[in-house]
């Protein structure tokens, strides 16, 4: 029992930041030791979590781990936030998270995205675990290894869907609105797909699709710019499309590569600071752009395009984006694993609000996302030429 009540205060202790959150009306009574928000008295709460610990060890039919109800107070604070984006990752899923964002994925070949509160595959990948076990887009997902929420946040379904080569993971999908759900058995592999992809497309358009903001991305974008050059193109197409986001970090430096100075960003954090991030004045490109972007474009995605149509820099066609404009950070724990919460908003140069509402493109083209596949019926990448070829 003392073992767990030094896990239980750990936690507490790491995770006591959080009643901060609750804002103006919360102040600590030492003398009574109790927690007063607008005359309502509450449970101190390292007292708190300890006695419930207590009851459930002495006297419950089947008393949970240590482990088990370390995890569910640390979800439990975190579900306190009313954060869609908190999420506790624990040692296993915090090294899939630092895999993905060095560019390196084993999972089962699909990419999701939020659409409303469904978990939705939005594109399956030919040739991998996913394709082969039947997995379609549009498939909601419903269950991972059994397990469900009321909303999965991307993040931590991809790192549960994630997992050493070799493993298996169960997903219950809902598939044409059918009532009941099918499971489908995947064994996990390494992905083999590139994050970005490039072309030149009728001669002198330099097109380039990235997929994700992880570390090496503004690397990988500098080179796919020079080769294209060299190849004679004379402008170029960034296609966001479907783009989650990914690093903060990794936005400004891909929008520096056309943005030779000012604001990138802005990000505001709850005490009104602003913090500022310019472009780094590695340019690498001086030629017309143009960006499509969907509903699917989100975050990181929106800061670079936000970014370039505010310093007239490109022209933005396409549909509405996402709308997320919010900032989360990853803070590791002492005891292993670590936490993911918001801590900040984010406006583009000229202090226009993305967060729930999105980015709206220079040039709206709404299209059906399966005309995406060939680039003839692409509509919004034809638009998107046809604007470029204006500018060269």
């Amino acid at each position: 029992m003392d073992k767990l009540l030094k896990v239980t205060a750990i936690v507490v202790t790491v995770l006591l930041v959080v009643v901060a959150a609750f804002g103006a009306g919360l102040f600590y009574d030492r003398a009574r030791s109790v927690l007063t928000v607008s005359g309502m008295k509450t449970p101190d709460l390292e007292a708190a979590v300890n006695e419930v610990a207590e009851i459930i060890q002495g006297s419950a039919l089947a008393p949970s781990s240590e482990e088990s109800m370390t995890v569910g107070a640390i979800r439990g604070l975190l579900e306190s936030l009313e954060d869609s984006h908190a999420v506790y990752f624990d040692a296993r899923h915090f090294e899939y998270f630092n895999e993905q964002n060095s560019g390196t994925f084993y999972g089962i070949g699909i990419t999701i995205a939020n659409e409303e509160d469904d978990l939705v595959i939005q594109s399956v990948i030919e040739a991998t675990p996913a394709e082969r076990a039947g997995l379609r887009a549009q498939d909601v997902i419903v269950t991972i290894d059994g397990e469900s929420r009321d909303r999965w946040d991307t993040d931590e379904a991809v790192l549960r869907i994630r997992g050493e080569e070799g493993t298996t993971v169960v997903l219950g999908v809902r598939r044409d609105d059918a009532e009941h759900l099918q499971d489908f058995s995947i064994q996990r592999a390494k992905i083999d797909v590139p994050n970005i992809e490039s072309e030149i497309l009728e001669g002198n358009i330099g097109y380039i699709r990235l997929y994700s903001f992880t570390e090496p991305s503004a690397d990988d974008v500098r080179e796919v710019l020079a080769e294209l050059a060299e190849q004679g193109a004379e402008g170029y197409i960034l296609d966001l499309r479907d783009n989650p986001g990914g690093l903060l970090s990794s936005s400004v430096e891909i929008a520096s590569l056309f943005v030779d100075d000012g604001v990138i960003v802005r990000v505001e954090d709850r005490s009104g600071t602003i913090e500022q991030h310019h472009a780094t004045g590695m340019t690498a490109t001086d030629a017309a752009v143009v960006v499509l972007i969907n509903g699917n474009s989100a975050s990181a995605s929106e800061i670079v395009a936000g970014a370039l149509q505010d310093h007239g820099r490109a022209v933005v066609v396409g549909e509405r984006s996402f709308g997320k404009g919010s900032v989360q950070q990853l803070e590791e724990l002492s005891f292993g694993g670590a936490i993911k919460l918001t801590i900040a908003h984010y406006v583009t140069p000229k202090n226009r609000v993305i967060d729930k509402v999105g980015l709206e493109p220079d040039v709206r083209v709404e299209m059906e996302p399966e005309l995406a596949a060939d680039h003839d019926t692409d509509t919004q990448l034809r638009r998107a030429m046809s604007e470029l070829r204006e500018r060269l």
